[in-house]
């Protein structure tokens, strides 16, 4: 049986037209959601004179469509995160599907406020430019999950597994190169390993090792200025086939 494996959301590979034709079945659908709850603007921040703003989460979604994890990763302000977090916790999903069969899957989703009531939701990530236009505001409370490069230092592993490579699978694969991205939280648990389209592409046995391997590892906390912070990582794996 294969191990379980979390794929970001609209990045997975498509089959050949044979092969699809053959199968009967879309090669790809991704996660559905049913806003079943709208996210509202928050009522405090009209006393302050803030007429729009933003928020990002990471979501995680098992194989029968429950909401097994979220991720606060970008604000222009902490109430519009908070009120896209009670939305999206109140939603129903309908897991990504690969020829029918359902797929654990990671998504990213932004939701935009306008004061005037709209909340446009996309399946994309906050923009570096929209956060820094937020963050032009004096005293602002924007945030956002850094990057290694602008931490106090890179997080020290605490716990590290490394992948399941089974002998039988390292006899007839031809090895292959792994590319994982992950969070580190502000404890230093690592949050929502996931493979993009061409990694899990070029073979999935191997992109569900890793991901089964790294979602085990913790580090220190990672800190920017001294505070603890969530931080974007990624992991290379160079997996190399049994000596013959």
């Amino acid at each position: 049986m294969k191990s379980p494996r979390i794929l970001a959301l609209g990045v997975l590979a498509l089959c050949s037209l044979a092969a699809r034709a053959q199968i009967g079945l879309p090669a790809y659908v991704p996660m559905r959601i049913d806003q079943t709850v709208e996210a509202a603007y928050p009522r405090k921040l009209v006393a302050i004179g803030l007429k729009s703003g933003a928020a990002s989460l990471a979501i995680a979604v098992d194989d029968d469509g429950r909401l097994t994890d979220t991720l606060v990763t970008a604000y222009s302000h902490p109430a519009f995160a908070e009120s896209a977090l009670g939305a999206v916790k109140r939603w129903k999903f309908e897991p990504a599907r690969v020829h029918g069969a359902a797929r654990k899957s990671k998504s990213d989703i932004t939701f935009r406020f306008e004061l005037e009531g709209v909340v446009v939701v996309t399946l994309t990530p906050i923009t570096y430019g929209e956060l820094v236009h937020f963050k032009i505001a004096p005293d602002s409370e924007a945030y956002s999950a850094c990057t290694l490069a602008q931490l106090d230092r890179i997080p020290n592993p605490t716990k590290i597994v490394n992948p399941v490579y089974p002998t039988q699978m390292a006899r007839s694969s031809s090895g292959g190169h792994i590319h994982v991205e992950f969070y580190i939280d502000e404890t230093g648990r690592v949050r929502m390993p996931s493979v993009s389209r061409e990694t899990d592409e070029a073979s999935e046995e191997l992109s569900a090792a890793a991901i089964t391997a790294v979602a085990q590892w913790q580090f220190d906390p990672p800190t920017a200025k001294g505070k603890p912070v969530l931080v974007l990582a990624q992991q290379d794996f160079n997996f190399k086939p049994a000596a013959p």
